[in-house]
């Protein structure tokens, strides 16, 4: 599955190589940076377009790949003669076969690449070895974003044993909720269930118990358990990866039988109307809008607002309670890339002026995979805005008080579009 894959990349590459003119494209694997006046790293992530290539990018910081079209890719492979950290072992298997790979221990080893002639450099700027104009110029990058947004079998495959390790995880922590334990117990239930560690996972995990469920980033990670007579939810949006293929998962659960359970089932029925719209030819934009509508009827069953789902998304109430997009490409970043070209070219697709947080403004196309996670959060700094303005009184506030200590609610999937149906990635393997 690999070598298909690596003859879909390289054409890719070739047809980028062609319309801006190069010869060949030298790739960065990029490497450890230190923290501000420390000589500690930060955690390692590879340049995303080497892993495109490299499946174990992330054991073989500093090394190069130098590609040219009709040329075997070559792997510069660095292996440093080092006491104080382990050294790279060589590749193994497959993937390996493809590749002219070229240990070497000191970068004096390598080539003069200031010598190759019409090339392209991808990586970080410092270590480029040529002029700036060739330094990971858009000409290239674009076209290769938008063929990184057309995933592989091989692509599909990674992202779904991602979502198959982030799903034990997940239920590591459900458990871990309904068993009293603090956010911070949670999440190294978490960690011990998907084998990962910290450095390991795509995004740092969202733990979130109660009213941080309305912080749509939380990262606190309380130690102290709530009392369980102060126990109402649990909004956990955590993933996985493999061999760097990212999972993005979000569910939410209540401590008791209520009305926030019931709410979180409506939202549930509701991701499911809109995976299944996820088919090419569905622009995103006006799936994130019917998102929204969606939520207005939920919000109106519940009480929450006095108007129906259509009437609050169109007078913007609904972007009280759901304020971010509704989702995003998902590979080799968790925000992966391509999401707002209009062509291979670059050219921008217009934000919305109603929607300025959407990650994705495409046409779905057979072969995106992308998330869909639409929520209804009580947002203290929102809901007080809303308050002065001539949304307020549109809202039933009793309601609101009475919700505001669940927090909110997030529903993820992971999806890849098909021709005329969409593949729900996640639930096909829970």
């Amino acid at each position: 599955m690999f070598s298909q894959h690596l003859e879909i990349v390289q054409q890719h590459t070739d047809n980028a190589l062609a319309a801006s003119g190069h010869d060949g494209v030298l790739i960065y694997a990029n490497h450890p940076h230190n923290y501000f006046l420390d000589d500690m790293p930060w955690p390692y992530r590879p340049n995303p377009h080497f892993a495109w290539w490299v499946p174990e990018a992330a054991n073989y910081p500093r090394s190069f790949l130098h590609y040219q079209p009709g040329r075997q890719p070559v792997l510069y492979l660095y292996q440093p003669r080092d006491y104080w950290h382990s050294v790279p072992t060589a590749p193994q298997g497959e993937w390996a076969s493809l590749f002219d790979i070229r240990p070497f221990a000191d970068h004096s080893e390598l080539p003069d690449f200031s010598l190759l002639k019409n090339h392209a450099y991808i990586g970080q700027p410092e270590v480029s070895p040529l002029d700036a104009n060739q330094t990971n110029p858009e000409a290239v990058l674009n076209p290769l974003h938008w063929g990184r947004s057309y995933k592989t079998g091989y692509e599909v495959e990674q992202i779904l044993a991602a979502n198959k390790r982030a799903l034990k995880g997940h239920q590591a922590a459900r458990d871990a909720f309904y068993a009293g334990k603090s956010e911070c117990e949670t999440h190294l239930d978490y960690l011990r269930a998907t084998a990962h560690t910290e450095a390991e996972l795509p995004y740092g995990n969202i733990i979130a118990q109660n009213a941080n469920g309305a912080i749509l980033h939380y990262q606190q990670l309380l130690r102290e358990p709530f009392p369980e007579f102060a126990r109402y939810s649990f909004l956990i949006d955590a993933g996985a990866c493999q061999h760097g293929y990212a999972a993005d998962i979000t569910r939410t659960y209540a401590w008791n039988e209520s009305p926030f359970d019931d709410m979180i089932q409506a939202l549930d029925t509701a991701q499911q109307q809109l995976v299944n719209q996820a088919v090419a030819g569905q622009s995103y934009i006006a799936l994130h809008e019917e998102a929204h509508v969606h939520i207005g009827d939920i919000l109106h069953d519940f009480e929450v607002i006095k108007v129906p789902g259509q009437e609050a998304a169109e007078m913007g109430l609904t972007q009280v309670f759901f304020p971010h997009g509704l989702g995003h490409f998902l590979g080799l970043q968790v925000h992966d890339v391509g999401g707002k070209q209009a062509d291979p070219h670059g050219t921008p697709i217009p934000q919305p002026e109603k929607h300025p947080y959407l990650r994705l403004l495409r046409t779905l196309e057979a072969g995106h995979v992308l998330t869909i996670e639409p929520g209804i959060y009580f947002i203290p700094l929102l809901l007080d805005a809303a308050r002065d303005n001539a949304l307020g009184k549109h809202i039933h506030w009793n309601t609101v008080e009475h919700f505001l200590p669940y927090g909110g609610i997030r529903i993820e999937d992971n999806v890849r579009v098909g021709t005329h149906e969409a593949y729900n990635l996640t639930r096909s393997v829970a």
